[in-house]
């Protein structure tokens, strides 16, 4: 094996490496939690339609309702959310 394969090997395990590091912090940053008001709504959705409680329990399998989940169960249960500020 030559000299210029085993830097192009390297570099590339490197890249892998620093993936694999940055992942929880990407992670930790996509996996905010939607504010009190907007949990509220969806919980209360869940509590009158029966049939969303699997994407509820599913949602809260990590303890955080992200935006994109809320959203989900929010307009299966027949309603809008407004954007985000």
């Amino acid at each position: 094996m030559d000299r210029g394969k085993k830097q192009i090997g390297v570099i590339l395990c490197l890249m892998a490496m620093a993936f694999f590091a940055g992942w929880p912090f990407w992670k930790w940053l996509d996996a905010r939690a939607v504010n009190a008001s907007l949990r509220e709504r969806t919980k209360s959705l869940v509590e009158k339609n029966p049939q969303l409680q699997p994407a509820w329990a599913i949602a809260m399998q990590d303890d955080v309702l992200t935006r994109p989940e809320a959203i989900v169960i929010v307009e299966a249960a027949g309603e809008k959310v407004e954007p985000e500020e």
